[in-house]
Order: C-alpha cells, then sequence, then structure tokens
C-alpha cells in the first residue's frame, strides 16, 4: 500500500474533516429540537466546507509540484540491553 505523500497541508485536512463531521452531527442533533440554530450550523458547515475544499487543493497542488515533505525515519526502540 503506497502512502499518501505528506505536504505542509496534510496536517491540517484530518483537522478540518473531523470539525466537519463534528457540525453535521451538531446540527442533526439541533434539528431535533424545533430551534432555529440550523441557520447557524449551516453557515459554519458552509464555511468549514470551503476551508476544506481549498486546502486539499492546496495539498494536490503541492504534490503535483513536488513540494513533499521528506519521509521521517522510522522511529527506532532503544535497546533495554545498552
Amino acid at each position: 500500500m503506497q502512502n499518501e505523500p505528506q505536504t505542509r497541508h496534510s496536517s491540517v485536512l484530518p483537522e478540518l474533516r473531523f470539525s466537519l463531521s463534528l457540525l453535521y452531527v451538531g446540527r442533526l442533533l439541533a434539528g431535533m429540537k424545533a430551534n432555529n440554530t440550523e441557520d447557524l450550523f449551516d453557515e459554519r458547515i458552509e464555511t468549514v466546507t470551503d476551508e476544506l475544499v481549498a486546502t486539499e487543493l492546496l495539498h494536490e497542488a503541492a504534490v503535483l509540484a513536488g513540494d513533499i515533505l521528506p519521509e521521517l525515519p522510522p522511529t527506532s526502540t532503544p535497546d533495554n540491553n545498552a
């Protein structure tokens, strides 16, 4: 399995995806109550979605341009006999 190349934008993507998921859950839960907070969730969902799409595009552009971070060597554990 080939790993996705890491760029300076890679670390932000999981956070944005998680935030968007939480907003959808919040909107669902707010929709269960009869109140008008859904509009607030919709606006924030749109904002986070726009930011996520922009960051994904920046990440893909960085990969295509070859602007990827160097791979870190695997972390080795110290030998207990030393």
